[in-house]
């Protein structure tokens, strides 16, 4: 799917058929970004100028086409083009209108400092006619502006790419050929045709295109969200990337708009700080479980029991503060006194039996990030409503792939028009040295590159880290944020850099941690890992059961994790010299 800039289509008339236009653009491959209503304002002599172009497609290795839609009657007479009623259209019909807005787009693009783009891109112009089919246009004459290569018909509304590519191949006077590099790609994008539309909020072009195309509620999120709105209670399952918190938090808000109180409970602290500074609202709290109950029970340490007999006065006073309970990470309150507590239970049942029948109480979790306890929670095991979430919409897909392959064979979900991405990279090193050097390496090529939302995690703890003697207040070389896949758990970064990578990170419930920290990453994963051929080889056969002769352990690894392996220089250089 073509990358569709907005990614709804802009205000249009109905009679004008843009919508139906833009979702027959939509099913453009990837590499295409379509623009909708795309405007130029420029003043020039004191003087106003403006210009609207229906659609602009634009391809980097092909060129940009202005196109101009003209849906319904169209008819041409006495030399004038008229509409259906009669009245004549503005600049000159639409051959014309399509013809000034590229040229219009070529003198803004002169006084840019994107000028040298002009001699290695392709600008044409072309019209749309989606009233009318091939053979109807075979037989028309049209004026001498227009040319029936440069139409679009009824039949491109199933299939526009043949007609697209049909106009991209028009050879034009000057010879020029479309060739741009991904940096002039990502300049034009950026400094021309995104800032009419405020996409782009931060310097990562990778990050901003992929926030773009992933910031929506998808269908089956949607769904989900409307079947909530009749079910009070509810447990729904969900992968790493699926999209749970974004639909918990989306919940709360909605009955904050209502001036309904919610508690918003999860484990991790960071999670919940995060959640408080980012989706700040008068009528949500929120609470890990431990700070609830300390706070509830006036405790310095979480006692679960005490907090199990104040929720059971709640419940028969019916004087618990909140009407609606929303759980994110719901896996993690399956540790032993959380779940001897049974308080999962004890809040559904406050909230389902109240008189008041419009509380609701839902429980978001992944089985697979079972990380923090032994078990399920009870309450979750035995919910009677489960729903489950399948799509992945927080990874590309190569993060996807890369952070599932250890736990399981299936593929992920991904959404349709899910973005690629580049492989994940495993940085394999032989001494703490080199480790730091790939580290340093990795997050100066990030930065380059203009990602700034970046995260360090270990799959060990602070402390037994080999980077810990690096690290001061959270930080890596006071700079770059470090912790833990399990304190990390519930959020994302655009780079997560994975580090302490060893044989054991990959044996029984350990593999759960790898699993968590990967899945954080929206646009980079890199992996550093002092793992030796002996230790590749260990995992391949015990992980992965491969029974084959392993001859390059390291290479395999990368290659079944679906990443590209990288040596340190001494590794490349003993291997050179051998």
């Amino acid at each position: 799917m073509a990358t569709m800039i907005p990614v709804k289509p802009n205000n249009f008339e109905p009679a004008s058929q843009e919508g139906l236009m833009f979702e027959a653009l939509d099913l453009l491959p990837q590499e295409y970004y379509v623009f909708h209503s795309f405007r130029l304002s420029v003043v020039s002599d004191n003087t106003f100028h403006e210009s609207e172009t229906d659609f602009l497609v634009f391809h980097p290795q092909k060129g940009v086409i202005c196109l101009e839609a003209k849906a319904g009657q169209v008819r041409y007479q006495n030399g004038c083009w008229l509409y259906g009623n009669g009245t004549p259209m503005h600049s000159g019909g639409p051959f014309n209108q399509a013809s000034s807005n590229k040229w219009k787009l070529i003198k803004y693009i002169e006084h840019s400092r994107m000028h040298s783009i002009l001699n290695k891109c392709k600008f044409l112009h072309a019209v749309w006619f989606p009233a009318i089919n091939d053979n109807q246009l075979r037989a028309m004459i049209l004026p001498s502006e227009g040319d029936k290569n440069i139409v679009l018909t009824k039949e491109a509304l199933s299939d526009p790419l043949p007609y697209i590519e049909r106009i991209f191949e028009i050879e034009l006077p000057n010879r020029i050929e479309t060739n741009l590099t991904k940096k002039e790609e990502q300049l034009f994008v950026r400094e021309i045709l995104c800032p009419q539309f405020d996409v782009f909020p931060t310097s990562s072009f990778e990050s901003d295109l992929k926030k773009m195309v992933f910031h929506r509620l998808l269908k089956e999120q949607s769904g989900i969200l409307n079947f909530l709105d009749d079910q009070r209670v509810a447990v729904i399952n969900g992968a790493a990337g699926t999209g749970k918190t974004m639909i918990a938090v989306e919940k709360a808000f909605r009955h904050a708009s209502d001036g309904e109180k919610v508690l918003f409970l999860c484990y991790n602290n960071q999670l919940k700080m995060f959640l408080a500074e980012t989706h700040p609202n008068e009528y949500i709290d929120y609470y890990t479980i431990s700070g609830f109950a300390c706070k509830l029970c006036s405790t310095a340490t979480p006692d679960y029991g005490k907090l199990r007999l104040l929720l059971d006065d709640m419940y028969l006073s019916e004087s618990f503060p909140y009407r609606h309970v929303i759980v994110d990470e719901g896996q993690d309150f399956g540790i032993e006194d959380i779940n001897e507590s049974d308080i999962l239970q004890m809040l559904k049942d406050i909230i389902a039996d109240s008189a008041n029948d419009k509380g609701s109480f839902y429980v978001f979790y992944d089985r697979l990030q079972l990380v923090q306890g032994k078990r399920i929670p009870k309450y979750i095991a035995d919910a009677d409503c489960r729903l489950t979430l399948y799509r992945n919409c927080r990874n590309t897909e190569n993060i996807a792939v890369t952070s599932l392959r250890p736990i399981s064979e299936r593929k992920p979900k991904l959404f349709d028009g899910s973005i690629k991405g580049a492989p994940a990279k495993i940085h394999f090193c032989d001494s703490k040295d080199t480790v730091a050097e790939s580290l340093d390496s990795v997050l100066n090529i990030a930065t380059s590159e203009g990602i700034m939302d970046i995260v360090i995690l270990t799959c060990k703890t602070e402390e037994t880290s080999i980077l810990g003697p690096a690290v001061s207040n959270g930080l890596y070389k006071g700079k770059y944020k470090f912790t833990t896949c399990r304190k990390f758990k519930g959020l994302e970064a655009d780079l997560v850099v994975l580090t302490d990578l060893e044989k054991e990170t990959f044996i029984d419930d350990n593999v759960f941690l790898y699993y968590v920290g990967a899945s954080r990453a929206r646009i980079k994963l890199d992996m550093i890992t002092t793992m030796t051929d002996d230790d590749c080889s260990e995992v391949l056969r015990g992980r992965f059961n491969v029974t084959s002769k392993i001859k390059r352990p390291k290479k395999e690894l990368a290659s079944v994790l679906n990443s590209i392996g990288s040596l340190d220089r001494k590794s490349e250089a003993a291997i050179t010299a051998g």
